[in-house]
């Protein structure tokens, strides 16, 4: 066996070395970071059958010893090879069982020249998607420059790009930008899923989840208040288990007294039972639960009370304003829960709805409501997918007329209205 060690600056450099002058037979014994870059210490010419009885267990004690490896001769007159760590060097017979340890102890991921030939690698593959993605939509721009615009368009309401090439996959005029155009956003508006009032009408609890600061408080207040609108105040109920936040319970005590329904706190599970059986008579009841981040380790637990009511429908509120990233997490984290629908919070706050429109569409989740205020009551409204893709088309056209720099004239424009009629 001939070993001998190298020196580079990165373990690129190091590897082109040893193929260069050693071949591609050559085995890497060891390497490792060094002052100014990597030491790697290679071997050509080694017997396989030596090697693959390395990483064996040692064998029981027998009256010879074994004859010494020739490889303790190489050590003894190159005492400066560094130790091996992907092949262990044998050492003499009489000390292998003491010294040896077995090799499936050893970490390979902590190696740091592994860890640094990771790195780059991971840093090679993005270029390599970038450049392979870039050449893609090159490519479709040449081929299909319709198409290629269309899917522009629809990036710029702020949808993903996955959901972009979707429907822009799915358009047939597409040789008529305009006819193009209004076919994506009435295939954009087939992909959220909507369902009506409905879908909430008799008798029992309603519960509304979510993370902290997307206004479930508020709905629950308008909500009641559209409810004690069509069928009085004697049949209504409000019960906060928000014993978190200072000043929930007493904000939802001033909504009570203004629509002139009872307003309950439950600190526990027992105590929402127990009032909850105290208000049997009422036909509807809604609940305003405790705000937590999806990540919270508290949501398993506080949502495994609600689970158990009986005759429980659970509306989970999200905010208009919130990253795509942080919507689709919190879908999942709540998907555990029985939902019925959602209520989309805080649209008059968004700077596009792109992202929410994007999360809605990745899931079968129906929208029920959407919020567009602090008004109780006449800012919650059915959700209308025609009145939503018009806002997100009104919101983009806001940011490119901002981008080109102010107005000539201060007109009231009529995005919404065009918008509207484009994806009847």
């Amino acid at each position: 066996m001939k070993i001998r060690r190298f020196f580079a600056r990165d373990m690129r450099q190091a590897m082109r070395m040893v193929r260069e002058e050693r071949g591609d037979d050559a085995v890497i014994l060891s390497s490792r970071k060094v002052e100014g870059g990597i030491e790697i210490v290679s071997a050509v010419d080694f017997d396989e059958q030596l090697l693959s009885d390395m990483g064996r267990e040692p064998a029981p004690a027998v009256a010879k010893a074994a004859p010494e490896p020739p490889l303790a001769a190489l050590r003894e007159a190159a005492p400066e090879v560094v130790e091996p760590i992907m092949i262990p060097t044998p050492a003499p017979a009489s000390e292998a069982r003491p010294r040896r340890e077995p090799a499936r102890e050893i970490v390979w991921s902590q190696d740091p020249a592994l860890v640094a030939m990771q790195q780059e690698i991971e840093t090679l593959r993005g270029m390599l998607q970038d450049q392979l993605a870039s050449f893609a939509w090159n490519d479709l721009k040449r081929r299909d420059p319709h198409r290629a615009q269309l899917i522009k368009r629809l990036g710029a309401l702020g949808l993903d790009e996955a959901l972009s090439q979707e429907i822009a996959e799915g358009v047939r005029q597409i040789q008529s930008p305009e006819q193009a155009w209004r076919e994506g956003l009435y295939g954009l508006a087939t992909r959220i899923p909507v369902a009506g009032e409905a879908l909430l009408d008799g008798e029992g609890v309603i519960a509304l989840v979510g993370p902290s600061g997307v206004g479930k408080t508020t709905t629950v207040a308008k909500l009641a208040a559209r409810h004690v609108q069509r069928h009085g105040r004697g049949s209504i109920a409000l019960v906060t288990t928000d014993a978190y936040r200072i000043g929930a319970y007493r904000q939802l005590q001033t909504f009570g007294q203004i629509l002139g329904v009872p307003v309950h706190l439950a600190q526990t599970g027992r105590q929402l039972g127990d009032i909850l059986l105290g208000l049997g008579d009422k036909q509807r009841i809604f609940v305003d639960t405790a705000g937590m981040s999806q990540r919270d380790l508290r949501l398993a637990e506080e949502m495994a009370g609600l689970a158990a009511i009986p005759r429980l429908r659970t509306l989970l509120v999200v905010a208009a304003n919130a990253q795509q990233a942080v919507l689709e997490e919190t879908f999942r984290a709540f998907a555990h829960l029985p939902l019925t629908g959602a209520v989309l919070t805080k649209v008059d706050e968004a700077a596009s709805l792109g992202p929410v429109l994007s999360a809605l569409s990745h899931g079968d989740l129906p929208l029920l409501y959407v919020s567009e205020g602090q008004r109780v009551p006449e800012d919650l409204q059915p959700a209308r997918v025609q009145r939503l893709v018009s806002r997100a088309v009104s919101l983009a056209s806001d940011r490119q007329q901002r981008a080109r720099g102010p107005r000539p004239s201060m007109a009231p424009r009529k995005v919404n209205r065009h918008a509207h009629a484009q994806i009847q």
